[in-house]
């Protein structure tokens, strides 16, 4: 008895310390959440002080260098605190640091033009000479912009950071940095990126130092020491265009990725349970389960069983889904081409024709927000249904189909496995087919490979190729890595559409521009005449021709047309055109290297087979 006595009073006291004890992790990461609070009101503080010197110069002084610098020195201000701006407030920085673009209000009847504002439209004035007769011009866009910061700067006080959306905040800042910031996206003619990029990394040090405790102490240095590391990196003297950006990738932003993924899991800080577009759960924006492919699905449709995946690989290849049963999603998205049909425009479902657009590739295409070339579906299930329903295409509808194959052998079956439900309904047809599509993902590319750590898996010249297409080139402008679409990083919220110029026939003088409108004959508005949304590169070597109208049969006369500045530079004169109109000045060599890249982002790995075959009633036509 005794002897259990003594066993028995200690652990009744450390039973009674621990449910007594403060709970000093989180009192230090509330105390971490108010001091970055406090941070971050001084650094808009700082910007501020930066606007208001602008302001002044361009209202009174004459030097253009002087001029120029303080607007630099302002953008680098907001760099310091651009994720946490970002993130708080999605909707101001894309008026503080959007596209020096005009747009359409599309939900207005009138089609009202917003105006575009914010640094990059101040910087066109600016850059790459500012002329003092455009100074009420640039003093009242900097005017808009210190309005704007100033609002956020009074509504300060009732802002609520946490440490879940710091974190987040933070590691999506890095995809920002390489998909966005190092491509010189928002810096289009300054092209200030590399040390905005510093001033961002600077910015993410300012933060992270107000959680450091004796227990993340150590893991804390190991993230600083790799922020360190690709600051000293971003100080050698480079150019824009001479600056190694895979190397800055692959040996410091996915370090950063990694050892602040670390010191989360080491401060114990969870992650948002909302879901994203990127897996935060991962340490690298490169590993095969970066992305989140639900994200991009409609709320109705997640989450979708392996049953439900196999039944839509079946209705793609099923020719009952045309009016004539002799047509079906794989006679044009062909697997071993990428699924695409090789053809500039797909034959029509009578044979005699063709249709209006070239067949864009499906692997990969559920990473964007708007379906077809003129964005007018939001996701693939409705797509679906206007392929089928299209007259040209395959003539038919889900609901007929659906009747149809109720009659088979088969599909009963199939359907009940996959939804639990004995009606083959229309509905469940579409989001079937979408499944399907959604789960035709190739993110094991060369290029990707060798971001994960096989550095043969490239060539030096697609490596060479990779810093033009996100230097010089400018392609990563509108191609955003590592998607390669035009879906921009790294909310993934918009996909973006551009006015190319794009020519009816492979001409290099006085071309013509192709009458295809584009989204201007679903939205309206004269700003959208010829905008067609940006599509993926990935896979590009398989999917000629190329081009909405299928103009161009290989990449290097694609590259030809970029590099000459589109229709611009060909003789079409657009005043919408939205391509920078002036030359690359690529040399041969270089045009070569980027086409060598472009190879490098081919993966179709184990998407290209076909699924057992369905039994179908006499005189029904099949092309598997």
């Amino acid at each position: 008895m005794i002897s259990m006595k003594r066993h028995f009073l200690p652990l009744i006291v450390v039973f009674f310390c621990l449910n007594c004890a403060p709970d000093h992790p989180q009192d230090e990461l509330e105390s971490s959440e108010k001091a970055v609070k406090i941070w971050f009101v001084n650094r808009l503080d700082q910007l501020l002080v930066a606007s208001t010197r602008l302001d002044s110069l361009l209202t009174h002084s004459d030097q253009e260098a002087e001029v120029q610098q303080a607007f630099k020195d302002m953008r680098l201000e907001y760099k310091k605190i651009e994720p946490l701006l970002e993130h708080y407030n999605p909707e101001l920085s894309k008026k503080l640091n959007g596209p020096a673009l005009d747009k359409h209000d599309l939900h207005a009847a009138e089609r009202k033009v917003w105006e575009a504002s914010g640094f990059q439209v101040v910087e066109e004035y600016l850059f790459p000479e500012w002329n003092p007769d455009t100074r009420q011009e640039s003093v009242e866009q900097a005017a808009v912009l210190h309005g704007y910061l100033q609002v956020y700067r009074n509504d300060m006080d009732g802002l609520l950071l946490s440490d879940r959306n710091i974190f987040e905040a933070l590691r999506l800042e890095i995809l920002r940095i390489m998909s966005l910031g190092i491509s010189g996206f928002d810096s289009p003619v300054a092209f200030h990126s590399i040390p905005e990029a510093k001033a961002a990394l600077g910015g993410m040090r300012g933060v992270l130092q107000h959680f450091v405790n004796s227990e993340s102490e150590a893991q804390f240095k190991k993230l600083d020491h790799a922020l360190e590391q690709a600051v000293v990196f971003l100080e050698q003297n480079v150019s824009f265009n001479e600056f190694d950006r895979l190397r800055f990738i692959t040996d410091h932003l996915d370090r950063i990725s990694h050892e602040l993924y670390a010191f989360q899991q080491q401060l114990g800080v969870p992650n948002n349970n909302w879901l994203l577009p990127v897996n935060l759960e991962e340490p690298s924006f490169f590993s095969e389960q970066a992305f989140n492919a639900d994200f991009f699905a409609p709320s109705f449709n997640r989450d979708v069983s392996s049953e439900v995946v196999a039944l839509g690989k079946k209705l793609f290849f099923e020719p009952r889904l045309s009016g004539n049963d002799s047509r079906s999603c794989a006679s044009c998205h062909q697997p071993e081409k990428a699924f695409t049909d090789g053809l500039s425009k797909s034959s029509t479902l009578d044979g005699h024709g063709e249709t209006s657009r070239n067949a864009p590739t499906l692997v990969n295409s559920t990473f964007q927000r708007l379906q077809f070339y003129d964005s007018r579906i939001n996701f693939l299930e409705g797509q679906v249904a206007d392929v089928v329903a299209n007259p040209l295409e395959m003539h038919g509808s889900v609901e007929e189909a659906a009747i149809k194959l109720a009659s088979s052998s088969d599909y009963p079956q199939l359907f009940r496995e996959a939804f639990d439900q004995d009606t083959i309904t229309a509905k469940n047809l579409q989001k079937a087919i979408a499944s399907y599509v959604r789960s035709l993902n190739g993110l094991n590319a060369p290029f990707d490979q060798y971001l994960r750590g096989a550095r043969s898996a490239m060539t030096d010249a697609q490596i060479k190729g990779f810093n033009l297409f996100m230097g010089k080139a400018k392609c990563a402008t509108c191609h955003f890595m590592p998607l390669f679409n035009g879906t921009t990083p790294p909310q993934y919220l918009d996909t973006e559409s551009e006015v190319l110029g794009v020519p009816t026939a492979p001409d290099t003088v006085e071309a013509q521009i192709d009458e295809d409108l584009g989204k201007f004959d679903i939205y309206d508005g004269e700003l959208l005449k010829y905008a067609f949304k940006t599509p993926t590169v990935r896979n590009v070597a398989l999917t000629a021709p190329y081009m909405h109208n299928g103009v161009y049969e290989t990449l290097e006369e694609v590259v030809d047309f970029y590099n000459r500045g589109g229709g611009a530079g060909i003789g079409i004169a657009l005043e919408n055109q939205t391509l920078p109109p002036d030359p690359l000045n690529l040399t041969k060599q270089e045009q070569q290297d980027l086409v060598s890249f472009l190879h490098a982002l081919t993966d179709t790995t184990g998407l290209t087979s076909l699924p057992s075959r369905v039994n179908l009633p006499t005189g029904v036509a099949s092309n598997q």
